[in-house]
């Protein structure tokens, strides 16, 4: 009987199989034990077991004397995502992150109040603080302790999240220092263009975040703006709350697909006022819309 694989061998999967499918590692790479392990910064052991998850899922192929290869495409590296396991630190991040939305956490608690309201060890307790903190659900306290930080949890938040990204998102496309990533573009269009080709059941809302998240953060980066930057990956933070408590408004992500790409279009051409001005309509429709409160 196969020993399920760690938490940590999952997520070195994932890790691998999102980077085929975003295009930073390409069909018939050479996966080189030694490379993985210094840049997730682990030892050899669980990158070889993560690697033997991909080959089991025939995403890379093993050749005698000489490693890993990658075989699959970014489509074969997308549906293998979307069966991945959960992690035991993912399940607890989501129970508690939707504690917290919910209103039945205080702001303020201890390392100590977390881990006996969620039966969590000391370790185990500070991971999962610093991946919430990472993902901008908690901060630490100074001193001692840790806070919850403010969420899109009420329709005057949602609105007033949208009137502060509807006066910042255009202006990135318009600053002079503005650049567009031509390759980028291209990537994250075949991508949009993937998802809005496959089936609704084939659609994640996790997916479709991901992919929104990373078209509003890729617009601002070309900006060039660390400032600009800094305030769209800050609005990202506060809406990974709605994807841990499944509030995301699905349909509306579906839709967004389409204005995302008439964006992109306009980039193209660069028409940087066309692109605004698609920018501001695709985020007003995206506030009228509204979360499923």
């Amino acid at each position: 009987m196969n020993t399920p694989a760690s938490d940590l061998q999952l997520q070195l999967a994932e890790k691998i199989a999102r980077a085929i499918s975003e295009g930073s590692i390409q069909r018939g790479e050479h996966l080189r034990e030694a490379a993985l392990s210094e840049m997730f910064r682990v030892s050899r052991s669980p990158v070889r077991a993560a690697l033997g998850l991909l080959l089991d899922a025939d995403l890379v192929d093993s050749q005698a004397n000489r490693g890993f290869f990658v075989t699959a495409d970014k489509a074969a590296c997308e549906n293998f995502l979307k069966t991945l396991p959960k992690t035991d630190d993912e399940k607890i991040k989501e129970t508690i992150a939707r504690d917290w939305f919910e209103g039945t956490l205080p702001k303020d608690m201890s390392e100590g109040d977390i881990r006996k309201r969620y039966g969590l060890g000391r370790l185990s307790t500070q991971r999962i603080l610093n991946s919430l903190s990472d993902d901008g659900v908690v901060s630490r306290m100074p001193g001692y302790g840790w806070q919850f930080e403010p969420t899109l949890n009420s329709s005057q938040a949602h609105d007033e999240s949208y009137d502060f990204r509807l006066v910042v998102e255009p202006q990135c496309l318009l600053v002079s220092t503005f650049r567009f990533d031509r390759a980028g573009g291209s990537a994250l269009r075949e991508r949009h263009t993937r998802v809005i080709h496959s089936s609704e059941v084939a659609r994640s809302a996790a997916d479709l975040f991901a992919l929104d998240e990373d078209f509003h953060n890729f617009i601002a980066k070309c900006s060039g703006n660390r400032f600009l930057v800094q305030s769209v990956l800050q609005q990202n933070r506060l809406r990974r709350l709605l994807e841990y408590s499944s509030l995301l408004n699905t349909g509306r992500l579906q839709g967004s697909c389409l204005e995302h790409l008439e964006i992109l279009d306009e980039l193209e051409r660069e028409d940087l006022q066309g692109a605004a001005h698609a920018m501001t309509v695709h985020l007003q429709r995206a506030k009228d819309a509204g979360p499923d409160f």
